[in-house]
């Protein structure tokens, strides 16, 4: 009999969702069995949900975990529709319990026009209906789970870090630029992670051609955001470089490669590329979003930066590339940050909520 049934997408690289659902389950102890069940990222094929809700639902396992992201589920979420009532039902009737990480939250801040109330009306639904399913809800921020509190309530809720993954691959920094062309000397600057307009990629090229002196690289692929993909491929200037989809030898690579990482997201409520960062102890510059800002508050872990003032970030880029001793003492505290937010701290908790689940299952 399994532990726990996970539903995620593959760990494959193509999702950021499956890879942190291995790295999770990579760090579990090995007497925790789990069964996956793997979805196609945003499919609109009805029968893959189905499948999917059918193959957890009626698992041996007492707990369902779900790892929730809204594009899994297809555009606009809307498989969420057909898979979350089924799941619910077959979970009844077998009584299994139903955990949910949710990666993001949206709320009616997300949301534009046109015909912004009734999509601000179908968020709210969406959340509402995933939440009515789900026997212990996890957000891995504070950021994320008050986000989706504005819009739908819960009755069991526990927030769990993200938590920064110990399984890197040490390479020499010379060796890691080499792997992008660059020489052991040059200055490099990366944001790493799939090129989407809400990762702020323009804002990193525009800062790019406000410094010129130094080597850009958007280490990513696009990641069903081909328009845009392309649209900055066509307008990058000499010194940024774009990779497009990355083996997993090159991803961990641009970590080491970078002498600063720079994350001018437009939307973040939690982030594994920043995880990531932390993992490799690069210094990193971050937006002025809320997860940002709490990371500098409360770790100093991040310079942020608001990019709406793209010659004011970068100088602000500038002169951390130029200080030695700001440049280390981000290192230092995203090392501090590290080490009190390891994957093995996390494993504790998760482990706490599936003991939780299976006893109030009856198992």
């Amino acid at each position: 009999m399994s532990d726990v049934t996970m539903v995620t997408t593959p760990d494959d690289g193509s999702c950021g969702i499956g890879n942190y659902t291995g790295d999770l389950l990579r760090a579990m102890p090995e007497a925790l069995d789990a069964n996956e069940v793997y979805v196609e990222l945003g499919s609109l094929d009805p029968f893959e949900f189905l499948r999917a809700a059918f193959e957890a639902g009626l698992s041996d396992a007492p707990t369902v975990h779900v790892q929730h992201e809204y594009g899994i589920f297809g555009p606009k979420s809307l498989m969420s529709w057909l898979f979350f009532p089924i799941l619910f039902v077959l979970a009844t009737l077998r009584d299994k319990r139903i955990v949910v990480t949710f990666h993001s939250a949206w709320n009616s801040d997300t949301v534009g026009a046109p015909l912004r109330p009734l999509k601000r009306a179908y968020v709210a639904l969406n959340n509402r209906m995933v939440a009515a399913i789900a026997d212990e809800a996890v957000f891995l921020s504070e950021n994320c789970k008050e986000k989706f509190l504005e819009s739908a309530p819960l009755e069991s809720v526990t927030v769990l870090p993200h938590g920064v993954p110990t399984e890197t691959k040490p390479m020499d920094e010379a060796d890691a630029k080499a792997e992008f062309g660059y020489d052991p000397d040059e200055t490099v600057i990366v944001e790493p992670g799939y090129v989407r307009p809400e990762k702020g990629c323009d804002l990193f090229v525009d800062l790019a051609r406000r410094l010129e002196d130094y080597s850009f690289l958007l280490a990513g692929g696009s990641q069903g955001a081909d328009e845009y993909f392309e649209e900055i491929r066509r307008e990058i200037p000499e010194n940024v470089q774009m990779t497009g989809v990355l083996s997993d030898r090159r991803f961990h690579a641009a970590f080491i490669a970078a002498d600063l990482v720079v994350l001018p997201y437009r939307e973040v409520t939690q982030s594994g590329i920043f995880n990531w960062c932390a993992a490799y102890e690069r210094p990193v510059v971050g937006s002025d979003e809320p997860y940002f800002e709490r990371l500098s508050d409360n770790w100093d872990a991040v310079e942020v930066v608001d990019f709406n003032d793209i010659d004011r970030a970068a100088s602000i880029v500038r002169t951390i590339v130029e200080s030695d001793e700001r440049s280390r003492e981000l290192k230092e505290r995203v090392g501090k940050y590290r080490s009190d937010r390891s994957f093995e701290g996390v494993v504790e908790k998760q482990l706490d909520i599936y003991q939780r689940a299976d006893t109030s299952s009856g198992g």
